[in-house]
């Protein structure tokens, strides 16, 4: 058998063949971990990004202590005729004010609720 591999081996078209599988399975790695090198770092630059926007935004958090707040309010018998006379208020607010208040909770806390769901934290 070895007889038979020898002058195989020696062909110079069994060369040519050997070198080009060669060449394109280290082609194929090389392209692979360059690759993922690009995925690790277009990663690193999301998260830094991610971690740069929240330091800058408090607006989640001022909305939430606003809401606990007046939450509070309402049940804190000092302030609840003040409450009651501001909710009779805006039962007469019109309909464009309530829609400006879901669009700018909702883009506050919507958004990023959902991208948290999805997972793009």
């Amino acid at each position: 058998m070895l007889n038979f591999l020898l002058p195989l081996m020696k062909n110079p078209l069994t060369r040519i063949i050997a070198d080009k599988t060669v060449s394109a399975i280290n082609h194929s790695i090389e392209k692979k971990k360059v690759i993922r090198a690009k995925e690790i770092e277009a990663e690193a630059n999301v998260s830094i990004e991610q971690i740069r926007s929240s330091k800058s935004s408090i607006k989640d958090e001022v909305l939430t202590i606003k809401i606990t707040l007046i939450f509070l309010a309402i049940f804190w018998p000092t302030t609840q005729p003040w409450m009651e006379k501001g909710f009779e208020i805006l039962k007469s607010a019109p309909q464009e004010f309530w829609w400006a208040v879901l669009i700018v909770y909702s883009g506050s806390f919507g958004l990023s609720t959902v991208n948290k769901i999805r997972g793009k934290k």
